[in-house]
């Protein structure tokens, strides 16, 4: 007879039933179907247009449950971070005033942006006032390369999108407050992103080539012509875009 009270095999037979959940979920979930904010730094503008298009990815590359209950993870430190800066005497403004995040919409719809946060008030330590503030749940190895060598250098990406959001919501005056939990350790990460309008330019230039392209059925280059090149090896995409499918 089999041993169910056994911890090896309940976790066996109980978390592909969680997992199935999730994925069934997300497979019921409407694709989104514009050029988000928050991915404008993504090198390879390729991917970006696939992203676009929801492009169905390679068969093996959609994320497992286990996965999305990492991406859940964020979220939930995402909501005990504004429950620690609002404890702190911080005010913090994390909805519109319909109940929804704050966001953005430009290139009538193609691209769009919602950020974590906007900080009005509170000690001076966590000023000057008002600014975006944009929040992360990363590993350990991430957060510790992060803490070393800033965000900028460590996660382009999100540095990007910290200056696209602090133009698009008219936060430009003052740097955006960017924090980084520790998944591991709950350590905390601060860094203030100042406003580097140069770069913005050329983000928004990106945006503009992407869309552009998209509207005219035009596929941009990829990024490498190596499907081994590493960034290549975790596009979701990887084999559609070099033919190997």
């Amino acid at each position: 007879m089999i041993d169910l009270t056994s911890k090896k095999m309940l976790s066996g037979l109980l978390n592909p039933i969680i997992d199935a959940a999730l994925e069934a979920e997300r497979d019921q979930q409407e694709a989104r179907r514009y050029l988000g904010g928050s991915r404008l730094g993504v090198e390879c503008e390729r991917q970006l247009q696939y992203e676009v298009f929801a492009t169905p990815k390679d068969p093996e590359k959609d994320f497992p449950g286990r996965i999305l209950r990492v991406f859940e993870r964020g979220h939930w430190a995402e909501a005990a971070l504004v429950r620690w800066l609002e404890l702190a005497g911080v005010t913090i403004l994390t909805e519109d005033e319909g109940g929804g995040q704050f966001g953005f919409s430009d290139f009538d719809g193609l691209f769009q942006g919602h950020c974590d946060g906007i900080l009005t008030g509170g000690p001076e330590s966590f000023g000057p006032f008002p600014r975006l503030w944009e929040n992360k749940c990363i590993k350990a190895d991430d957060w510790r390369a992060l803490s070393s060598h800033g965000l900028r250098k460590e996660k382009p990406v999100y540095w990007a999108q910290c200056q696209v959001y602090m133009d698009r919501f008219g936060l430009a005056e003052n740097p955006a407050l960017f924090s980084a939990v520790n998944a591991n350790t709950m350590g905390i990460y601060w860094e203030a992103v100042p406003y580097n309008p140069q770069a913005v330019a050329a983000l928004d230039a990106k945006a503009a080539r992407i869309l552009q392209a998209c509207l005219a059925g035009e596929q941009l280059p990829r990024l490498s012509q190596d499907p081994n090149f590493y960034q290549c090896k975790w596009c979701s995409w990887r084999k559609r875009c070099h033919g190997l499918a």
